[in-house]
């Protein structure tokens, strides 16, 4: 399977979440590429990488959403509580001694699809009112990232 390739397609022109998309992009890259050498140790390190940067990511666009008073916020919430079950159910299935090529692969093409449809639909929809808020409250972004990553970089 190919990597996905990052494109102005998935952005939402927020910098901040754009780094940290294309992030998860890499690491799902990592894992395609694991899977194609077959590295089973990798794929172990890659699918916890990912599984902490997701919740890490989720963590810190629910902070940005709540401060740009986003109406939705609780129902994308729900929906990215729904997706970390999945990746808790794959990592748990490594950590049990299910074939591990078998769930990288299975949650490779789940996350792919899943990053690809989420930032095209319901980030885009966030995208607008996140932008009327991050200059005015740049400082607190700062102070999210110091929080949520250790950095004020993602």
């Amino acid at each position: 399977m190919e990597n996905i390739r990052w494109n102005t397609d998935l952005e939402i022109g927020i910098d901040v979440i754009d780094a940290q998309h294309k992030r998860l992009v890499d690491y799902i890259n990592d894992l395609n590429k694991a899977i194609s050498h077959g590295h089973t140790e990798t794929v172990y390190q890659v699918m916890e990488q990912l599984r902490d940067y997701t919740m890490d990511h989720f963590a810190f666009e629910e902070e940005l959403l709540e401060q740009a008073g986003y109406p939705l916020t609780d129902s994308h919430k729900q929906v990215h509580r729904r997706f970390e079950a999945k990746v808790e159910i794959m990592v748990s299935e490594l950590g049990n001694g299910t074939d591990p090529m078998g769930v990288a692969r299975r949650a490779r093409n789940t996350m792919m699809v899943w990053l690809i449809q989420h930032i095209r639909h319901e980030d885009q929809d966030y995208a607008p009112f996140v932008k009327k808020i991050l200059n005015k409250n740049e400082s607190w972004v700062n102070a999210a990232l110091k929080r949520v990553f250790g950095t004020t970089r993602a």
